[in-house]
């Protein structure tokens, strides 16, 4: 490390190594940097000055995944040129709360391994479809009025969410609450379904930690540092844990800045950060004031603007190089319609497309994708935005599913599931398909369309064993085949966006199908039909979780909050309106008509207010590294909408403001070239093995987000590997485990959601023999395992880096140790795939030891054989060459088909691609 290119500040984080400690952090300060120098500080050993830790003593918790991507590729940067050798790295915990109290639950008990877990939307359709066993229909308002399917389910769910995540309660202003009688209906429902949703992964972990014992210890053994990345938007449970694991002797290191406090609303509490040295002893507090991301006007405007928030921490942004500000670069102007407004920002997005860009140590031309325009509300802003960069031919994506029906491809996938449902006929059909100008030829849509017909009046006879023909994921891709959509046909250059917005109603569908699978297939259309016709546009919370690989060349449209922890050469803020942005409070009714105020001692938080949205046009302000242009206009019938926000009237005494449109002719230009979009790239085994079968169906399947349609005997492979995860974990422990277990053991773990009776029968079935069989054959060896379930992550260098989980590590009598991979069937990946996967554990194994592995064994587990490999030297090279490959193909978007019979034949989506070879 070479501490000349460190701050004071920064260093006095870095060198820090016992105690608590604070990082009050400014926008664009380095932190992650900071960070990881100090990992590498706490790792190096004592007598070299350093803490003397090994990686598993350190836990570091982040907001979002992509969050933790970004911070561990930096540590593993970090080590590896701090460190001659250092091993471990993966035991090191870097991602979310939430996964840190996921992966504690299904470690310590065996009952949590088969939970799946709702995401925000599958456990409001949840609800829906349950509605009295969830307690919904059981409750009522503070005034008595019951609560109603779809209108009141989302204010239902966020008061089960608030019960379960805020600690300050008063629980004698909550007796004879229909909602807390509904909260306790509503969690046996989950337990009985096998259901997690993210409280109760909390609320869960959180007992979990106070009454076990030996998880307790274990952990208090275990964890010397805790690491809380964006610690203001912590919220009450949260802390818990985070408290928890300092009662257990674990020095703890807070990460934040008050004035960028965004979550209030989903109980994040301002009051952590800005009380932190009065609740843990013994504070060290360090300030990291210098802004490396923005120029001195970009800062200048920020900081002048959040001086007038009332209370916060003591801190002052400041300038550095970072990029360099010309007059003009910061612009605020008002428009006499929200369609001149949109169309000023087209115009200047074509303008700026091409101007020169210091980036580091080079200079580029800017690109689409360096452009983001940030809204208060992309659901109810959006609208005249689209159809301006539509019309100026600028090309652009919607961050997450907000106005995903607003693009025509989306209107028409969500007309054929009227069509489906028996809503509209085939002209009508026809027509939308028309209008969205896919490149569809007459003749295969009139295939289509007629294939959907014959499916539509097939299903009304489908028998019990037939629901999956009629699925709607099966439907939606059979059309889409049947029709000849291909990426490259669409007109303009358009098919990439436009293949990642079908990609995004594939996951709609998805959403859906998981909680609606066993429906009747007439009513399963009827009632997906009425959800995409009455609820899906508001279904999705503004900000909804986004692909992180996905990079198309387009300007982004997203919310402020989906905006944390990004940056732009280019920000537009657009519709500063009064009562807009600041937002005024909504009418209608919310969680706060179902719980009352006075049991929580701030319920106010969740309301927000006017500070709360400042420090939300804070964070929009401090996204922008060089331009930004602020902008308003009045709404025609919207006497609220009518006059410049206060926020745009206070910016507008910044002397970097100006108040013209600019003219950028000027301005140096040259070819404009994206950056590296996806900088840091961390690969699971099941993407790597569709890169490896076929790049374009891994562009297909996880950058587009289109989903295969989900099969009754889903579940069974990974139930199998559960039972045999507890069967391994007790013989770690010890317990001599025996045969006749097989029966209970299934019973625990077996998971198939999706299968009819009689399926479920038979693979309850197989499921005792293969489990029976296995400890047969393999109970004398249990005393030679060495790891079960282990988690491995691999740094290849230059960003890459693979994560997976070891099914076994077994040692043989002479000491040699084989990796072992459980397979229930031939089916789900060729065998030389998986000797690939091995071979890439293999490398995981050493990195975690030190050691290397000996041998590599696939185990079948329907015939109990095993195929045995010694682990070539020579295979893991090219393996290392083949994952960078593909790292270097996702960044560039080059990732063409891989035509092959065997393979087309087996992909999902072969019928997507021009150049499968199908039968």
């Amino acid at each position: 490390m070479n501490r000349n290119t460190y701050t004071t500040a920064q260093l006095a984080a870095i060198d820090h190594l016992a105690g608590n400690l604070q990082l009050i952090a400014c926008a664009g300060s380095g932190k992650t940097e900071v960070v990881a120098q100090r990992v590498v500080s706490l790792l190096r050993p004592a007598a070299e000055g350093g803490g003397g830790c090994r990686p598993e003593n350190i836990i570091a918790f982040t907001f979002t995944d992509k969050a933790a991507a970004e911070l561990k590729e930096r540590i593993h940067q970090r080590c590896a040129e701090a460190f001659d050798s250092l091993t471990g790295l993966a035991d090191m915990y870097v991602g979310t709360i939430h996964g840190f109290c996921l992966e504690l639950l299904k470690s310590e008990v065996p009952e949590y391994m088969k939970y799946e877990v709702l995401n925000e939307v599958q456990q409001t359709l949840f609800v829906d479809r349950h509605s009295r066993a969830s307690g919904l229909t059981q409750s009522s308002t503070l005034t008595g009025i019951a609560l109603k399917r779809y209108t009141d389910t989302r204010h239902y769910v966020s008061s089960l969410s608030i019960l379960r995540e805020d600690k300050a309660v008063d629980p004698t202003k909550l007796q004879g609450n229909t909602v807390v009688k509904g909260l306790g209906t509503y969690e046996q429902l989950l337990h009985n379904k096998g259901y997690f949703d993210y409280s109760s992964i909390l609320r869960e972990a959180v007992n979990e930690l106070g009454s076990n014992g030996g998880l307790r210890q274990r952990l208090a053994d275990r964890v010397q540092h805790v690491i809380v990345d964006e610690y203001q938007d912590v919220n009450p449970i949260q802390e818990a844990v985070v408290s928890t694991l300092h009662t257990l002797g674990a020095d703890v290191c807070v990460v934040g800045d008050d004035d960028q406090t965004i979550y209030q609303w989903r109980g994040s509490d301002v009051r952590n950060i800005l009380g932190f040295e009065n609740r843990y002893k013994d504070v060290t507090q360090v300030k990291l004031e210098k802004n490396f991301r923005s120029s001195e006007g970009v800062v200048a405007v920020a900081r002048d603007f959040i001086r007038q928030l009332l209370r916060r921490l003591p801190k002052e942004m400041k300038p550095t190089a970072a990029q360099d500000y010309e007059a003009g670069d910061i612009v605020a102007l008002g428009f006499d319609s929200p369609e001149d407004e949109a169309r000023y920002i087209a115009e200047t997005c074509k303008t700026l497309h091409g101007l020169a860009i210091r980036e580091g140590d080079e200079t580029r031309g800017i690109s689409w994708s360096d452009m983001a325009i940030l809204l208060r509300s992309v659901r109810r802003d959006g609208g005249a935005l689209m159809a301006a960069l539509d019309a100026a031919g600028v090309p652009y994506v919607i961050t997450g599913m907000d106005n995903l029906f607003a693009k025509p491809e989306a209107e028409a996938a969500r007309q054929l599931f009227y069509f489906l449902a028996g809503e509209i006929d085939d002209k009508a059909l026809r027509t939308s398909w028309q209008a969205a100008d896919l490149g569809i030829a007459k003749k295969a849509l009139d295939q289509a369309v007629q294939a959907a017909a014959q499916a539509r009046k097939d299903m009304q006879d489908a028998q019990i064993g037939q629901f999956k023909v009629y699925n709607l994921q099966r439907q939606y891709m059979a059309f889409l085949e049947s029709a000849g959509i291909r990426e490259e046909r669409v007109p303009n250059g358009r098919g990439e966006v436009v293949f990642y917005n079908l990609g995004k109603f594939s996951q709609v569908i998805s959403d859906f199908e998981s909680i609606h699978f066993h429906s009747n297939p007439v009513e399963k259309y009827q009632s997906f039909a009425g959800f995409l016709r009455h609820h899906a546009e508001n279904a999705y919370p503004e900000g909804w979780q986004d692909n992180a690989f996905v990079s198309p060349d387009a300007v982004r449209i997203m919310t402020v909050h989906q905006a944390k922890g990004l940056q732009w050469p280019v920000v537009f803020i657009p519709q500063l309106v009064r009562n807009r942005f600041p937002a005024k409070g909504g009418g209608g009714r919310t969680a706060w008509h179902l719980l009352p105020d006075a049991a929580f001692d701030n319920a106010v938080r969740y309301k927000g207010g006017v500070e709360d949205e400042r420090r939300l046009f804070y964070v929009a302000l401090t996204r922008a590294q060089k331009f930004l242009h602020l902008s308003w206009a009045p709404h025609d019938g919207n006497k609220l909408a009518q006059q410049p926000s206060d926020f745009f009237n206070e910016v507008l005494a910044s002397k970097f403001v100006k108040r013209r449109a600019q003219d950028y002719a000027g301005r140096r230009r040259l070819a404009a070239r994206p950056k590296a979009s996806v900088a840091n790239v961390t690969l699971s085994f099941s993407d790597l093995k569709y890169f490896f079968a076929c790049p374009y169906q891994f562009k297909l399947r996880i950058l587009y987000g289109f989903n295969a349609p989900l099969d009754e005997a889903l579940g069974f492979g990974k139930s199998l590997h559960d039972a045999l995860a507890e069967v391994h974990a007790r013989a770690l422990q010890g317990e001599q485990i025996k045969p006749e277990e097989a029966e209970v053991l299934v019973a625990r773990h077996l998971r198939a959601p999706y299968a009819y009776p009689a399926l479920r029968e038979k693979l309850e079935g197989a499921a005792k023999r293969i489990v029976e069989g296995y400890i047969k054959r393999n109970a004398a060896e249990f005393k030679n395992l060495e790891f079960s379930e282990k988690a491995i992550e691999i740094a290849l260098g230059d960003g890459v880096s693979v994560a997976g989980r070891i099914d076994l590590v077994r040692r043989i009598d002479n000491g040699e140790v084989t990796i072992v991979d459980l397979k229930s069937n031939d089916r789900a990946q060729a065998e030389a795939v998986t000797e690939t996967q091995l071979h890439i554990y293999s490398l995981g194994y050493q990195e975690l030891t030190g050691r290397p592995a000996d041998y590599v064994e696939i185990y079948e587990l329907d015939e109990q054989k095993r195929k045995r490999r010694s682990v070539d030297d020579e295979f893991i090279a090219v393996v290392k060459r083949d994952v960078r490959t593909a790292a270097t193909a996702l960044r560039s978007n080059a990732l063409p088909p891989k035509a092959h019979k065997k393979t087309c034949g087996q992909c999902d989506y072969c019928n997507l691609c021009s150049a499968a070879i199908v039968k």
